[in-house]
Parts: C-alpha cells; sequence; structure tokens
C-alpha cells in the first residue's frame, strides 16, 4: 500500500497491531492443530464480507446477512472444507439467492442494479479469496507458501510506505488513491524481492532463484492491484476504512486487500508447480 502522507502515530500502531498478530500467525501455521489457521481464515472471512456489505449496502440489514452467509459458504467450498458435491448448490444459492434478496429492499431505486451485482460478486471476492489461502495452506509445505505470500503483501507495503514517503513525487492513481506514487508502488516492488529472497535462501529453498524473482514483481503487482481495488470501493462508497478492528489499519479488508492477491499469485504458482 505505497503511500506518503500518513502521522508516525500510525505507523506506531501499525507496528504494534502486527506485533501482537505475527506470533498467534506463525504459531498457527506451523505449531497448532491443523484446523487453527483455517479456522482464522474463515473467521477473517467473515468479518471480511461484513465490511464490504456494510459499505455497500448500509441500510440493507438482509442482504449484508446473505452476503455474510454467501461468503463463507463459498471460502468453505473453495477452501475444500465442503466436498465437491457443494459446488453445484453453493453457485445456485449465490447467484438465486443474491438477486433475490436485492428485491426484498430496492430504494434506493439508483444504486438497486449495483446492489444486486455485488450480491454475487462479494461472496466471489472475498469468499473465493479466503478460500485459496485456505486452499494455499493445504498445500505440500503450505505453511511455507503462506508465509512468503504474506513477506509479498506486508514487506511490499511497508517498503512502499517509506520509500513513497521519502521519494515519492509522481501520483500512481489519483483517481482512486492520491496518496499512491509510482516511487512507492517500485519501493513496494523491492519489498517484495527482498522477502522472495528470505524464502529462497531460508524456509523455501524449492523455490529457485530466478521463479523467486519473477513470482515477486508477479505478486506485488497483484497485490498493490488488489489494493487499488479496495481503494476504489471505499472511494465509491464514501468510507475512509473498510472498519475500526485493527488500530492503525482500520478494518479486516484494509489489512488483507493485498494479501488476498498476493496469495492467489502464489496459489496459481504452486498449482503450476503441481504443488
Amino acid at each position: 500500500m505505497p503511500e506518503t502522507t500518513k502521522p508516525r502515530s500510525n505507523l506506531t500502531l501499525r507496528l504494534l497491531t502486527a506485533a501482537a498478530t505475527v506470533p498467534l500467525i506463525l504459531y498457527s501455521l506451523f505449531l497448532a492443530p491443523k484446523w487453527l489457521f483455517p479456522g482464522m481464515a474463515v473467521t477473517m472471512c467473515v468479518l471480511g464480507a461484513y465490511e464490504l456489505f456494510t459499505m455497500i449496502a448500509p441500510q440493507h440489514g438482509v442482504m449484508r446477512a446473505w452476503g455474510v452467509a454467501t461468503s463463507l459458504l463459498v471460502c468453505l467450498v473453495v477452501g475444500g472444507v465442503l466436498g465437491p458435491g457443494w459446488i453445484a448448490p453453493s453457485f445456485v444459492l449465490v447467484i438465486c439467492g443474491g438477486l433475490l434478496t436485492s428485491l426484498i429492499q430496492v430504494e434506493p431505486m439508483a444504486h438497486a442494479a449495483s446492489r444486486s451485482g455485488w450480491s454475487i460478486a462479494g461472496p466471489a471476492y472475498i469468499g473465493g479469496l479466503f478460500g485459496i489461502i485456505v486452499l494455499l495452506f493445504r498445500q505440500a509445505h503450505g505453511g511455507e507458501w503462506c508465509v512468503l505470500a504474506m513477506l509479498y503483501a506486508f514487506w511490499s507495503d511497508t517498503a512502499g510506505y517509506f520509500v513513497g514517503r521519502a521519494f515519492g513525487k509522481h501520483r500512481l492513481y489519483m483517481a482512486v488513491s492520491p496518496n499512491k506514487t509510482i516511487e512507492g508502488s517500485i519501493g513496494g516492488i523491492l519489498g517484495a524481492l527482498l522477502g522472495s529472497m528470505v524464502a529462497h535462501f531460508w524456509f523455501l529453498p524449492s523455490l529457485g532463484f530466478l521463479p523467486a524473482v519473477l513470482l515477486a514483481i508477479v505478486a506485488a503487482i497483484a497485490g498493490q492491484l488488489g489494493d487499488l481495488c479496495e481503494s476504489l470501493i471505499k472511494r465509491s462508497t464514501g468510507v475512509k476504512d473498510s472498519g475500526t478492528l485493527l488500530p492503525g489499519h482500520g478494518g479486516v479488508l484494509d489489512r488483507v486487500d493485498a494479501l488476498l492477491f498476493t496469495n492467489a499469485a502464489v496459489y496459481l504458482y504452486v498449482a503450476w508447480q503441481g504443488g
């Protein structure tokens, strides 16, 4: 999330939040029972879906509840927690049920089509990508791959922050996120490259040097695009943060918007390599 102007106190809150959550995440990935990390991902999926549908349809309680429920369902199906027999019923429920809930409260009519679209896209976006996190964890050496995806997201975010703050002059995408700069974006890619080298030389030697470089670049760009996508949603709905759960970050989506995309990039690489 390359940026140029955020107060230092906000950075302090970010670091304190990270200090409290990183040990728990590492414990859940490597030492805890195998259900803990997927359980945490599913919980974050529910919270993220609630934030998304609160932004999209703040006055539509039925749609919010349905959006959260179907996002959870999609997450469980994509993550492999529910068997293949759930795929077709889930498809029907998300599409037909989502569109039908939009009929319950149609006002304001000017935004009805947008809400109808999000009733389908929301579970695919939140539930699908959180499900990919669970799916990546279930691969061989899944804990290590999940750490790599997090390094791509969070080290890119941190490097982009400092590089953008120090050198940022050229706006990256003014209409969507005025604080992000091209210089910060490049810094974010360098941060992801550093994370990839740590993985290659330390805990993922099976990730070759050249693949590590290429995957870092792709994942960093994907993460920044994921960040911009969430920024677009917030800007279009008139909110600053998706929520207030995480001090210094905002909501769940504010923290994992890039991770959802970097994780997807890592999963596609692992799947392409056959695990």
